[in-house]
């Protein structure tokens, strides 16, 4: 398989710096991006150092700009001589809580990272790779499929947004070639999650029974992100039908993994 140039947005944390990680040690070349330029130089030495054969580069900039993501896909080019795959990962959680409970801030930064970011990033990711074809794949989260949960209605209704937007790209790129794909990672046990299980750990004596069941459940059900990366990370190469999909916990894992929880204890969220 020939080296690829990959795109990850919020590549400095996480899933997508566990995708990083997996694609270098194909040997493929990787362009991360951050919003946090610490984090970045921090990503990238620790992406760089570990030996792995593919090339490693990255920038700074915020997916809910528009100007942000033109020339982070300008610097791309530059540093790799193009851009093969576009992975839209880069996100935000809400703090926990009803949609009345949210603050108006709060609503507008999880809808400009979750979903304009999204947007915007199928936009600029069709613009770099209309001439030479390729993938553009968006990250599913709780919502993409419509489930329901109390406290995570504004993340939920982002992600419904985004599940209808790469569906709705795959039928209209048909015939251009550029191909688009989602991935459906499940629950990972970043800080992502972690910083809302604390969140609710602060309500007395129902924040302590909700933080002991949502601990029971992740435990359960979640994953490291490093375990997902490596499963993703060669479908992804080796996808070839436009409007792919790449879901790691299916419901019958689930399944399984509830009817094993008696007798398998799963250590991946500390208490």
């Amino acid at each position: 398989m020939a080296d690829k140039r990959i795109f990850i947005t919020g590549g400095t944390r996480g899933f997508g710096k566990a995708l990083a990680a997996e694609f270098l040690a194909g040997g493929h070349h990787v362009f991360v991006t951050g919003r946090d330029r610490d984090s970045l130089r921090a990503a990238l030495s620790e992406l760089g150092s570990k030996g792995r054969s593919g090339f490693v580069a990255g920038g700074s900039g915020d997916v809910g700009s528009y100007a942000d993501l033109e020339r982070l896909a300008s610097e791309a080019r530059a540093a790799m001589g193009g851009i093969d795959i576009w992975i839209n990962n880069a996100g935000v959680n809400q703090p926990s809580g009803m949609v009345w409970e949210v603050p108006p801030e709060e609503m507008e930064r999880v809808v400009r990272t979750d979903l304009t970011g999204a947007l915007y990033g199928a936009r600029a990711a069709f613009e770099a790779l209309r001439e030479s074809g390729g993938w553009i794949w968006f990250v599913e989260g709780h919502g993409s499929d419509g489930r329901i949960m109390d406290g995570l209605s504004v993340y939920g209704a982002a992600k419904r947004g985004l599940g209808y937007l790469w569906r709705a790209l795959a039928h209209e790129a048909r015939g251009t070639g550029v191909r688009i794909g989602a991935l459906s990672p499940g629950i990972m046990a970043t800080d992502f999650i972690i910083r809302d299980r604390n969140d609710r750990s602060d309500r007395g004596d129902r924040g302590a029974q909700d933080r002991a069941r949502a601990l029971r459940i992740l435990n359960i059900l979640a994953d490291r992100p490093e375990t997902v990366a490596a499963f993703a990370a060669p479908r992804i190469l080796r996808a070839e039908r436009n409007g792919t999909r790449i879901a790691w916990l299916t419901g019958a894992k689930i399944a399984l993994r509830f009817f094993a929880s008696p007798f398998v204890k799963r250590r991946i969220v500390e208490g």
